[in-house]
């Protein structure tokens, strides 16, 4: 009687996603966009010179940098997760063997609205909490190689630079 129940449950499941994809259209409204911003590919050009040898990334979800401790979680993985799980960090510069070095965030005026400042905070203590760099630093005010170099060299790992970035340039 169980196995019944359950190839029922099965064929009801399997016709709503067949229900569910026929309701899209033939050919789908979507456009490939670019992936970085004008600004962010100026950056990234930035971070490459500044940091030879390294590897630098774009556009990485957090969900690839971190892992839930499950010791740690006390039966909360999935929800810890669930607060990370749709976040990117805008740069990461790795160490040939691809550990990170720092996350650098590249803030324009969207970071004043209060949803975007939310979802940076929750981004920083995140990151921290791994023990990562994290490095934001003001469009308006992008620094140059050389004090990229400095600032990820002088900012330690449990702060966000705001206030460093001005220091190094």
């Amino acid at each position: 009687m169980l196995s019944i129940g359950l190839v029922l449950v099965f064929l009801l499941a399997a016709d709503a996603l067949r229900s569910m994809r026929s309701r899209l259209p033939k050919k789908l409204p979507v456009v490939a966009k670019p992936l970085l911003t004008r600004a962010e590919q100026v950056f990234y050009g930035r971070l490459v010179r500044a940091f030879p040898g390294h590897v630098v990334l774009a556009q990485v979800a957090l969900s690839q940098l971190l892992a839930v401790d499950r010791a740690q979680a006390a039966g909360k993985s999935q929800a810890i997760r669930n607060r990370y799980q749709q976040l990117v960090a805008d740069f990461v510069i790795c160490a040939p063997d691809f550990s990170v070095i720092a996350v650098v965030e590249l803030d324009d005026h969207s970071h004043r609205r209060d949803v975007q400042r939310e979802r940076d905070q929750r981004k920083d203590e995140f990151l921290q909490a791994a023990g990562l760099k994290v490095i934001r630093v003001p469009v308006s005010d992008m620094p140059n190689e050389a004090a990229l170099k400095a600032l990820v060299a002088v900012v330690p790992a449990s702060s966000s630079t705001s206030q460093l970035m001005r220091r190094a340039s």
